[in-house]
C-alpha cells in the first residue's frame, strides 16, 4: 500500500515528519547507548577475569614450583563458587598441561591461546571470554593460567538494558508526537 503524503494537510505532514525525525534520533541515540554499554561490560568482564586469573596464579604458584598438580587441582576446585567460570587450565613454563578445572563433566579445557611471555592476552569467542595470564614467581615466568568464562552476565544485562531502552522509546515517541502537535497548534 503506497501512502500519498500530499493528501494530508501541512499540519499532519509536519507532525509525521517530526515524529519520523524524533523516532530516528531516539533510535540512533539508544543504539549508541547500547553499544557503549556493551563495550563497557566487555571491558569490565576482562578486568574481572584478569583479577580472577591473577588470584588463581598466585594461589597455584607454589604448586607449580614444587610440581604438585594435585594441590593445584584442589585449589582450582574452589572455582565451583564462580558460576561464570567454564574452565581453567594451568600450564607449566614448558607449556605442558599442569592442572585443569572445568565446571561441568562435559566441559573440556580449551587449548591455550598463543602466549607471548609476561603479558596477558584475551579474546572473545562466541559466548565466551578466554584469557591467558602468566604466572610469575620471584620475577621468573613459571607457567600460565588459561581461563574461559561464559558471557551470560553480559547477555542478561544487555537484555535488561535493551528492555529499558525499548520502554523509553515507547514512551518518548508518543511524547514527541504530542509535543509536535502542541507546537503546531501554538504556531498556527
Amino acid at each position: 500500500m503506497k501512502m500519498n503524503i500530499g493528501q494530508y494537510s501541512i499540519r499532519k505532514q509536519l507532525t509525521w515528519m517530526n515524529l519520523l525525525v524524533s523516532g530516528a534520533t531516539l533510535l540512533l541515540a539508544s543504539s549508541a547507548f547500547v553499544a557503549y554499554e556493551l563495550a563497557t561490560l566487555r571491558l569490565s568482564m576482562v578486568r574481572n577475569l584478569s583479577i580472577q586469573a591473577q588470584i588463581v596464579g598466585a594461589n597455584c604458584a607454589s604448586a607449580v614450583v614444587f610440581g604438585d598438580p594435585d594441590f593445584a587441582r584442589n585449589t582450582l576446585s574452589a572455582l565451583n563458587a564462580a558460576p561464570n567460570i567454564v574452565s581453567v587450565t594451568i600450564y607449566d613454563a614448558t607449556g605442558a598441561l599442569f592442572a585443569a578445572y572445568s565446571r561441568g563433566p562435559g566441559e573440556a579445557p580449551a587449548a591455550a591461546l598463543p602466549h607471548t611471555g609476561k603479558t596477558e592476552v584475551y579474546r572473545f569467542i562466541g559466548n565466551e571470554l578466554e584469557l591467558v595470564r602468566p604466572i610469575v614467581f620471584q620475577g621468573k615466568l613459571i607457567g600460565t593460567v588459561h581461563m574461559r568464562s561464559d558471557l551470560k552476565e553480559i547477555s542478561d544485562r544487555l537484555l535488561r538494558y535493551a528492555g529499558i531502552v525499548a520502554i523509553i522509546l515507547l514512551i518518548s515517541l508518543p511524547a514527541a508526537l504530542l509535543f509536535s502537535a502542541i507546537f503546531q497548534r501554538a504556531t498556527a
